[in-house]
């Protein structure tokens, strides 16, 4: 019960968090209940349909199905929160100004809902997926009942929502002339985090250059997987040992959306021209500081391993459980799944995390790496599926 109500409550936290602060950034529009709640259906719906076709998913794309659809899921999530960023720009000082007359924004208000029900229902299905995949390998690869399974990720679903909801009610709380800016702000960084969560899955497929692979690392301060990680990577798509290329992404998006909101603002609210030129320097600057973040990070190309390293799921373990893979070069980890049930690849150093469908081989593409040792686990079988990677 306790492992499932974990469980269901770490995946179910992250599209929790969004929804409740769409939810904040739709206070008072006229119908905005059908729309999200629509969101969250289609999404459920979804989550199960990909869960059910997980095999042929990981097939795609030469072994980089997983990494391609979530990828493409996330960039479609972060066009439809742009789009909303913008329509926020155009209207939503209007909408403060006199929110009595809500009524008369309910067709554009409607515009809007319909690309945040949408990124809701992104938020679902992407995190629904999981939790499904779960459930069924605690159910299939363990002794756990079916009543203790159910109410634990009762439990869990539960208390994310209960998480969610505080949240949401903590926005609301703001007076209302505010409250359109800071849930402006806080989907203009869920939009970034979402565009350099895309980037980093691209790389991790071997789709995009990393631009270094780690650059930093703060999970000494906070991890990935605590909950306060987990709440900041669903806000803010916080790493704690982020790639180049997924900081390059971030950085994008948000000078973008800065940008975008500017000249949008400046074009339906005009203010006098400047000699010093002021208005025109503030929006250059960070324009200019992600291209000079660009031209620093430079791809560096390296050299393919000559043949391929396997590891094996068997019986809930890894085997063997010490691997040796070369340094300073990329390679390719062939995965296979023997055991009826699904699991999950995960390594926190790696910055890697890849479903493993049941009976079948997938591939994941590291390097280059620096001589050292690397754990990994499974994360449905966390307490006997454990491995080190040696780079030698």
């Amino acid at each position: 019960m306790i492992v499932s109500m974990i469980l269901v409550f770490r995946e179910v936290l992250e599209a929790g968090l969004i929804v409740g602060i769409i939810l904040a950034a739709t206070a008072g529009v006229a119908g905005r209940a059908r729309w999200i709640g629509g969101g969250i259906g289609a999404g459920a719906a979804g989550a199960g349909i990909v869960a059910i076709f997980a095999a042929a998913l990981s097939e795609a794309f030469q072994g980089a199905g997983q990494e391609v659809f979530t990828a493409t899921i996330l960039g479609f999530a972060v066009l439809m929160l742009t789009w909303h960023v913008a329509w926020m720009a155009s209207h939503g000082r209007k909408m403060a100004a006199d929110m009595r007359q809500i009524g008369q924004e309910v067709k554009l208000g409607q515009r809007s809902l319909l690309a945040l029900s949408i990124v809701v229902a992104v938020a679902v299905l992407r995190e629904g997926a999981e939790v499904v995949l779960f459930l069924f390998g605690l159910a299939a690869g363990s002794n756990t009942g079916a009543v203790p399974l159910v109410s634990g990720g009762l439990t869990g679903l539960v208390l994310a929502c209960a998480t969610s909801w505080l949240l949401y009610r903590g926005l609301v709380a703001i007076p209302i002339h505010r409250l359109f800016t800071i849930t402006n702000w806080l989907i203009a960084l869920m939009a970034a985090g979402m565009a350099g969560q895309a980037a980093s899955i691209l790389h991790s497929a071997d789709l995009l250059p990393a631009w270094g692979e780690q650059i930093w690392d703060t999970s000494a301060l906070l991890a990935d997987k605590s909950l306060v990680g987990k709440g900041m990577h669903a806000l803010i798509g916080y790493s704690a040992r982020p790639s180049g290329i997924q900081l390059a992404a971030w950085i994008a998006t948000i000078t973008t959306l800065l940008v975008l909101t500017q000249v949008i603002g400046r074009s339906k609210h005009p203010r006098p021209v400047r000699n010093n030129g002021g208005s025109r320097s503030s929006t250059v600057r960070p324009l200019a500081a992600g291209m000079m973040l660009a031209g620093i990070l430079a791809a560096s190309g390296a050299a393919w391993a000559d043949d391929v390293v396997n590891l094996e799921v068997r019986g809930h373990r890894f085997v063997p459980e010490r691997i040796e893979v070369p340094a300073n070069v990329k390679f390719k980890l062939m995965v296979k799944n023997s055991d009826p049930t699904p699991e999950e690849f995960e390594s926190a150093s790696l910055n890697r995390e890849k479903l493993v469908p049941a009976g079948q081989t997938v591939t994941i593409f590291l390097g280059p790496l620096a001589p050292g040792e690397h754990k990994f686990f499974g994360d449905f079988h966390q307490d006997t599926a454990k491995g080190i990677m040696v780079v030698k």
